[in-house]
């Protein structure tokens, strides 16, 4: 049990502080030093986060919609925005890869 009470918080914490941050880097600046990425990485990722506290329950209308911030739903959207930011993803680096050809 505590191991997958471990895994459960690697897991969370690279999706909450480095993963859709890392995407979204990705996706806006072409290229830079490892560091400058990490960087970006992680204020991209709590900005994500922040903006995902907001859109689950700013008022009450947006809570009663949402459901508020739950375990699930706080996981469920994260997952959905970083599959969305990996496929934009994916999509520019097709295009540029079919630009150099």
């Amino acid at each position: 049990m505590i191991v997958v009470d471990i895994l459960h918080a690697v897991i969370g914490l690279a999706f909450a502080l480095f993963i859709p941050g890392f995407l979204l880097t990705k996706i806006i600046f072409k290229e830079q030093e490892l560091l400058e990425t990490i960087a970006f990485s992680v204020a991209f990722s709590i900005a994500i986060d922040i903006f995902l506290g907001l859109f689950l329950g700013a008022n009450k209308t947006m809570y009663e919609i949402t459901g508020g911030i739950t375990e699930m739903n706080v996981w469920f959207y994260i997952v959905i925005i970083t599959v969305i930011l990996g496929i934009v993803y994916l999509i520019k680096e097709k295009k540029l890869l079919k630009r150099r050809k």
